[in-house]
């Protein structure tokens, strides 16, 4: 063994390396046919999420101390929200959505009406929108992935097919998704705002009411009755993640602006 190689796998020994999953996503644009991907990366106690070449959001729980960070790459800055943090952006989130339903209902029909009209498709409804109902179409494959079929319904409209795989069939177990419920109850303060309030219907329907079985590995979505957008599983595989994987790296600490506190400032 060279000097060079020597050096080089005494410094990897020396990296602590922990069990982990990568998994990578791609979406297409079916209109455009654009494609972009998407890398998830996560262990016991670490999520990372790689949205773009540009954006990484991490839940970190190590440390005892539970964190969303927020990384910009392209700015080199990095934002981070705490449980005391998440927790006073879902009081404010309960505050101002009773005070926009108290408004609403003091207004008149045609002017609440046209409210309503303003705010189409920029935040919940206060009216339920419809469930999609999902019925198995029989079983199917995906980039090697054996999946249930089924197709979502709104009423008689066609909104989504789905593909959907048991944890087994893509080499997941329970322990590879603890970080998830952990996540979870790190943002039970704006979940339980959001499902308070009448706005929040679409957000229960879509979070507790999934309607099959298993993780998608394919979803197309529908609109106007034309397939619209396609996300697709690639791969699932085990990794030796370290420290670097979930590290801001040289970023710069910007303070999270919270609505209703105070306005961070850089550091």
């Amino acid at each position: 063994m060279t000097r060079v190689a020597f050096v080089a796998t005494t410094a990897l020994a020396a990296i602590p390396l922990f069990a982990g999953v990568r998994i990578q996503m791609e979406n297409t644009d079916l209109a455009t046919n654009k494609t972009s991907t998407q890398q998830i990366l996560l262990d016991s106690t670490r999520l990372r999420v790689d949205a773009d070449a540009n954006t990484s959001v991490m839940f970190l729980t190590d440390g005892g101390k539970n964190r969303m960070v927020m990384l910009d790459k392209k700015t080199n800055e990095y934002r981070e929200m705490d449980e005391q943090m998440m927790n006073q952006l879902g009081q404010t989130m309960q505050g101002a959505m009773a005070q926009l339903e108290t408004q609403l209902k003091n207004m008149p029909p045609e002017q609440r009406k046209m409210v309503e009209q303003m705010m189409k498709g920029k935040m919940p409804q206060a009216a339920q929108a419809p469930r999609t109902v999902y019925t198995a179409k029989g079983s199917g494959t995906v980039n090697g992935f054996s999946c249930t079929k089924y197709e979502g319904l709104q009423g008689a409209e066609k909104v989504a097919e789905v593909c959907a795989a048991q944890p087994a069939q893509i080499k997941i177990t329970p322990s590879d998704f603890q970080v998830f419920e952990k996540m979870k109850q790190f943002t039970s303060g704006i979940q339980n705002a959001m499902a308070n309030s009448p706005f929040g219907a679409n957000l229960r329907s879509s979070m507790t009411e999934p309607g099959f079985e298993g993780f998608p590995v394919q979803r197309v979505t529908f609109r106007d009755g034309k397939a619209a957008d396609r996300m697709e599983l690639k791969s699932v595989t085990t990794a030796a993640l370290s420290d670097a994987d979930f590290s801001v790296g040289g970023a710069k600490k910007v303070d999270m602006p919270i609505p209703g506190g105070s306005q961070g400032k850089q550091r």
